[in-house]
C-alpha cells in the first residue's frame, strides 16, 4: 500500500475551499476475485468520503463513492487510454469552479518489463498488467482536467496502494513471481504538479491495525484535523501543506517501525496549499482527541509556566491523561513560590531582628522556624516540658499564639483536672507567655469554674491574647462567672476580630445583627459574617449567606447566597445543609432542583438539624426530588418531632391523624398538634383547634378550640382565619360576632383559600356582618369558582342566573351549575334541573 497526492501549483499559498462544485471520486477496493481481500479499504474511502463532505465542504450528489470498482468503471471514471475524455470526471468538472480530488484504496501491482505501476481493479489479475489501469494513464488523463479547470483550481490524488507486488500482510505476495526491490517509475510530471509518495524506494506501505485504516491515510487525516499544525500554534481554522508534509514524514516512519517493524518513509514535495481543519472524522476522532491531548500537554510543559499548565487542565477535554502530571506539576510550582517567598521574607525580617513577625508570616512553608523560635527567648521557653505539656492539653486550634508544634484539643475532650495543673505550672514559669493563660482560662472552663476562668481570660486578654478576649466575651455576654456585660462582651469581641479571630469575628456579627450590647447594626453584621466566612469558618459561611438572602445593608445577592449556604454545608454545617435544600427546591437564586434538594435535606436530616429531618420527611412524603416513602417520611417526623422542630410536630400529628406511612392514632394525634401549637406553629395551632371542635382524639372543648383557631389566625394561617370566622359566625365557643367573623373571611379570603371566597361572598350577599354588596359577593363568588369550588360554583351560577351584582348571563350560569353539580353539589343538580324545566 502506498499513497501519491498531486495538486496544481500556486504560486501563492491557496486554501482549498469553495467547494460547492467541486468533484470527487473515492474508491475503495476490498474484495478482489483473483487474489488476497484488501482488508480496511473500503473504511478508507468512508473516511475519506466523510472528511470531503464534513472538512472540505463538497455536496454529497458531487462526492462518486465507488466500492470494489471493475476495470470498466474505472475506465468510466477517469477515461481510457484511447479516450481520455470519455471520464465521467472530465465531463463533470466545470471551469473556473471546480476542484477534482480523486482517492483510490486497494491494491496496487508492478509490471515488471515496462516498469509501471499499475492499479488493480476488482476483477483484475495481479499478474497480468494489462488487467489493470495504467498510473501514467492516470495521470494524463488528470493533466487534462487540471488544465480544463484552470489555474486557479486544483486537481488532487491520493492513491492509498503500493507497488511493490506485496500486500499489507507481511511477507505475502501479489505476484507469482518475486520482484524484490522493485521501484515503480514515476508517472510524468506536466504543469507543475506536486507529488506525495507514502513509501519510497521499494518499501510496502502499513496498515493502522488500531484505526482499521490505511497507515499513511490515518496520519493524513489525523494530521488534516490539526495535529499537523507546530507545537504550541493553538487551535486556528486552517492547516498548512507545509505542516501537514512535516507531520507526515515524522508520524508514518516512527508508526510503520513501532507496529510492524518494517520501513515506511514518505516523499512529500512542497506544495502551497491550506487546508481547512473541521471536526474529525469518525474514524480517527479517538486518536485525534487523544493528540491533541499529548500536543497541548508537551507545550504546556516545554512552556514551565503556571497559566500554561492551567490552561491545559481547563481546556482539555474527554481525553486529558495528563491532569495528575499536571496537577502535580503546579503543586511543585506553588510549592517552590512558596520556599522562594519564605527565603525573602527570613533575609529581610532576620536583618532586622524581628523573628516574631517572620513565624506570624509563615505559610505552608516556614524552613527557618527553628531558627526563628531559637531568637526568641519566649519561644525557647515553650520547648519546656511542662510548657509543652499545658500546649498538648489545652491549645486550640484557633489561637493566633498557639504552639503550633502541638495539636489543638476540643473543648469536649480538654482533660480539666491535669490541664488545670499543668496549665497553672507552665503560667508561673513563663508568666509572659499569654497563651497559656487563655488555656489556663479553657481548663477552669472545662471544670465549670466560670470565676476562674473570667480571671484568667482577663489577665490573658490585657496581655493581648485573641483568644482569651473572644472567650471571656462570651462569659460576659452570658453573663457566666461574672456580671452580664454585654457591651464589654461586644467590644472585646471587636477587638479579638480585628486582631483576626475567626471566632469572635462571627461572634461579634451576631451581636451587631441582633442589636445586643450596642445598636443594630446590619451592614458592620454582614461585613464581619464576610470574613469569618473568607476565613473557612462554617457558620460565618452560613450567616454570610443568609445576610446576602436578606440584604442586610440593602445588598441582596440570592445567587451568592446560594454559592455561601453550599460552601458552608460542605464543610459539615447542618443547618447550611436545609438552607441550600430550601433554596434548591424553591428555585431560589437559581435553577430549582429537586433530588439535590432531596439529597442535601437528607445530609441535613443524618446531621442532626431537626429542619432538615422535617424537610427530607416532607420530600419522601410527597415523592418531590425521588420516590415516594410513607413509612420513612413518618419516621423524620417522628425524629424531627422529637428534636423540638414544631413544623415536624405538625406533620407527624397529620400522618397520625391519616393514618399515613402507619396506623392512625388519633390521640398521640392531638398530643403532638398541641405542643406544635404551643411551640408556635401556625398549621398545629389550626389542627389542633380542629380536633378539639370535633372531639377527634379527646374530647370536645369549643371555646379552648376557638382560642386556638384565633391564635392560628393571627399567626397568618388561611385555614385558621376562615375556622375562626366559622366559630364566629356560628357562635360556637363563644359568642357570635358576624362582623368580626366577616372580617376573618376577608383575610382569609385574600391568601387565596377557596372556602373561606365562598363564605364571604355568602356573607357580602346576605348583608351579614356589614351592608350587603351583591356585586363584591358575584366577584369572590367567581375566584372561589375558578379554584374548583362545589359551592361557590353554584353561588356563582346562582349569581349569573339572577342578575345579582352584575348582568344577567343564563348560558354561563348553566355551565356553572353542570360543573358543581359534576363536582357532587346537591343545590346545583336542582338548580341546573329547574332551568332546563324552564326551558
Amino acid at each position: 500500500m502506498g499513497l501519491l497526492w498531486w495538486a496544481s501549483a500556486s504560486a501563492q499559498s491557496a486554501p482549498l475551499s469553495d467547494n460547492a462544485d467541486s468533484i470527487a471520486v473515492v474508491v475503495g477496493n476490498k474484495a478482489y476475485k483473483q487474489t488476497s481481500t484488501v482488508d480496511f479499504a473500503h473504511n478508507d474511502a468512508e473516511a475519506i468520503r466523510a472528511w470531503l463532505i464534513g472538512t472540505l465542504g463538497f455536496h454529497e450528489r458531487n462526492v462518486f463513492l465507488v466500492k470494489d470498482a471493475t476495470l470498466g468503471e474505472l475506465n468510466q471514471i477517469f477515461g481510457s487510454e484511447a479516450n481520455p475524455q470519455s471520464g465521467r470526471i472530465w465531463r463533470r468538472a466545470t471551469e473556473g469552479r471546480s476542484n477534482v480530488f480523486v482517492y483510490y484504496s486497494g491494491h496496487g501491482v508492478p509490471d515488471l518489463g515496462t516498469r509501471q505501476a499499475i492499479l488493480l481493479p476488482q476483477d483484475g489479475d495481479p499478474n497480468l498488467s494489462e488487467s489493470g489501469y495504467r498510473l501514467d494513464t492516470l495521470d494524463r488523463n488528470l493533466e487534462l482536467v487540471r488544465q480544463k479547470i484552470g489555474p486557479q483550481r486544483h486537481v488532487i490524488v491520493m492513491i492509498d496502494a503500493c507497488f511493490t507486488g506485496e500486500t499489507g500482510r507481511k511477507g505475502e505476495s501479489l505476484l507469482a513471481v518475486s520482484a524484490p526491490g522493485f521501484v515503480p517509475s514515476r508517472p510524468r510530471s506536466g504543469g507543475g504538479i506536486v507529488k506525495l509518495v507514502a513509501t519510497s524506494g521499494a518499501s510496502p506501505a502499513n496498515w493502522d491495525q488500531n484505526q482499521k485504516l490505511g497507515l499513511f491515510t490515518s496520519r493524513f487525516l489525523m494530521g488534516a484535523a490539526g495535529l499537523a499544525r507546530a507545537s504550541g500554534a493553538g487551535q486556528g481554522s486552517t492547516v498548512s501543506f507545509a505542516d501537514l508534509r512535516r507531520y507526515l514524514g515524522e508520524t508514518v516512519p516512527e508508526a510503520a517501525r513501532r507496529d510492524s517493524g518494517r520501513e515506511q518513509i514518505p516523499e512529500v514535495d512542497e506544495a502551497a496549499i491550506t487546508l481547512p481543519v473541521g471536526t474529525p472524522v469518525a474514524a480517527v476522532a479517538g486518536m485525534v482527541a487523544s493528540g491533541r491531548d499529548e500536543q497541548a500537554w508537551r507545550w504546556a510543559l516545554a512552556s514551565g509556566e503556571r497559566l500554561a499548565l492551567e490552561d491545559y487542565i481547563a481546556r482539555c477535554g474527554a481525553v486529558c491523561r495528563y491532569r495528575e502530571a499536571a496537577l502535580t506539576r503546579l503543586s511543585q510550582l506553588q510549592r517552590d513560590a512558596q520556599i522562594a517567598v519564605d527565603r525573602q521574607n527570613w533575609q529581610r525580617l532576620s536583618a532586622e531582628g524581628k523573628y516574631g513577625d517572620y513565624l506570624k508570616g509563615c505559610g505552608a512553608i516556614c524552613a527557618y522556624r527553628e531558627l526563628a523560635e531559637n531568637y526568641l527567648p519566649e519561644l525557647r521557653a515553650a520547648r519546656d516540658p511542662s510548657i509543652r505539656k499545658c500546649d498538648e492539653l489545652a491549645g486550640h486550634a484557633g489561637d493566633l499564639d498557639r504552639n503550633r508544634d502541638a495539636r489543638g484539643v476540643a473543648f469536649d475532650d480538654l482533660p480539666a483536672d491535669a490541664a488545670i495543673a499543668a496549665c497553672r505550672a507552665a503560667s508561673e514559669l513563663q508568666p509572659q507567655l499569654r497563651r497559656l493563660g487563655f488555656q489556663l482560662g479553657r481548663a477552669y472552663d472545662k471544670a465549670k469554674r466560670p470565676s476562674d476562668a473570667v480571671a484568667v481570660y482577663r489577665k490573658a486578654s490585657q496581655a493581648g491574647s485573641a483568644a482569651a478576649m473572644r472567650n471571656l466575651a462570651y462569659l460576659l455576654e452570658n453573663g457566666e462567672g461574672s456580671a452580664k456585660d454585654e457591651p464589654e462582651a461586644r467590644r472585646l469581641y471587636e477587638k479579638a476580630a480585628q486582631a483576626g479571630h475567626v471566632e469572635a469575628m462571627n461572634n461579634l456579627a451576631i451581636m451587631l445583627e441582633k442589636g445586643r450590647g450596642g445598636p443594630e447594626d446590619l451592614l458592620g453584621a454582614r461585613r464581619w459574617y464576610q470574613k469569618a466566612a473568607e476565613a473557612g469558618h462554617g457558620w460565618g459561611m452560613r450567616n454570610f449567606a443568609l445576610a446576602l438572602q436578606k440584604g442586610w445593608g440593602g445588598l441582596e445577592n440570592l445567587p451568592e447566597a446560594r454559592v455561601w449556604y453550599e460552601k458552608a454545608a460542605r464543610v459539615g454545617n447542618a443547618d447550611a445543609m436545609t438552607a441550600i435544600g430550601v433554596m434548591l427546591e424553591h428555585g431560589q437564586g437559581g435553577p430549582a432542583d429537586l433530588a439535590e434538594a432531596r439529597r442535601w435535606y437528607e445530609k441535613a436530616a443524618q446531621a442532626g438539624d431537626a429542619e432538615g429531618m422535617r424537610n427530607f420527611g416532607f420530600m419522601l412524603e410527597k415523592a418531590r426530588g425521588g420516590p415516594e416513602n410513607l413509612p420513612e417520611a413518618r419516621r423524620w417526623y417522628v425524629k424531627s418531632a422529637e428534636a423540638g422542630n414544631a413544623g415536624g410536630m405538625n406533620n407527624l400529628g397529620v400522618m397520625l391523624e391519616t393514618g399515613r406511612g402507619g396506623p392512625a392514632n388519633l390521640a398521640e394525634a392531638r398530643l403532638w398538634y398541641e405542643k406544635a401549637a404551643r411551640a408556635g406553629d401556625g398549621w398545629g395551632m389550626r389542627n389542633f383547634g380542629f380536633l378539639l371542635e370535633k372531639g377527634r382524639g379527646g374530647p370536645e372543648d369549643l371555646s379552648e378550640a376557638r382560642r386556638w383557631y384565633a391564635r392560628s389566625a393571627e399567626a397568618g394561617n388561611a385555614w385558621g382565619m376562615n375556622n375562626l370566622g366559622v366559630m364566629l359566625e356560628t357562635g360556637r365557643g363563644g359568642p357570635a360576632n358576624l362582623a368580626e367573623a366577616r372580617l376573618w373571611y376577608e383575610k382569609s379570603a385574600q391568601t387565596g383559600y377557596p372556602v373561606a371566597m365562598n363564605n364571604l361572598g355568602v356573607m357580602l350577599a346576605k348583608g351579614r356582618g356589614g351592608p350587603e354588596d351583591l356585586r363584591e359577593a358575584r366577584l369572590w363568588y367567581e375566584k372561589a369558582a375558578q379554584t374548583g369550588h362545589p359551592a361557590a360554583m353554584n353561588n356563582f351560577g346562582f349569581m349569573l342566573e339572577k342578575g345579582r351584582g352584575g348582568p344577567r348571563d343564563l348560558t354561563a350560569a348553566r355551565d356553572w351549575y353542570e360543573k358543581a353539580a359534576l363536582a357532587g353539589n346537591e343545590q346545583a343538580k336542582g338548580n341546573l334541573r329547574a332551568m332546563q324545566g324552564q326551558r
